[in-house]
């Protein structure tokens, strides 16, 4: 009599909601390891010691547009787990295809190996979040 039981793991459906948020904490760490790495390239401290950052002045104006530009991801991690349904589709698809197009422009030009490298784990994040929004689940509501 062989009562061998073999385990089988379960795969659990992961909500739409933890997946957008776990896509936003992966795009924020990309950016912050960019950033970090962009820190190693010969003279860049220099240039910001200077006031210039990517061949751009720094001013108040600049450095609030970055800042603006990178808090919607830690924002999004948040806001992709409370707010309603069709505004988080909505939210993700739209920040998701600007990050996108920010991804493309700052690939534009680059020689860098490792900023090629991020660049395009940044755009293929963004891709994520733009098809899970896009292709949220739904349930068909009967009318009676």
């Amino acid at each position: 009599m062989d009562t061998k039981k073999t385990k089988i793991l379960k795969n659990t459906k992961v909500d739409i909601k933890i997946r957008l948020a776990a896509l936003w904490l992966v795009f924020m760490l990309l950016y912050i390891y960019t950033d970090f790495y962009k820190l190693y390239m010969p003279e860049k401290i220099q240039g910001i010691m200077s006031g210039v950052i990517d061949g751009f002045e720094v001013t108040q104006m600049s450095l609030l547009l970055i800042a603006v530009v990178t808090i919607i991801p830690a924002c999004m991690i948040y806001l992709s787990l409370i707010l309603r349904d069709r505004a988080n589709r909505l939210l993700n698809i739209i920040l998701g295809i600007f990050h996108l197009i920010i991804g493309v422009i700052n690939l534009i030009g680059s020689t860098w190996h490792f900023y090629i490298f991020y660049g395009i784990l940044l755009v293929v994040v963004a891709i994520l979040i733009i098809l899970n929004a896009w292709n949220w689940p739904t349930e068909i509501e009967n009318d009676n």
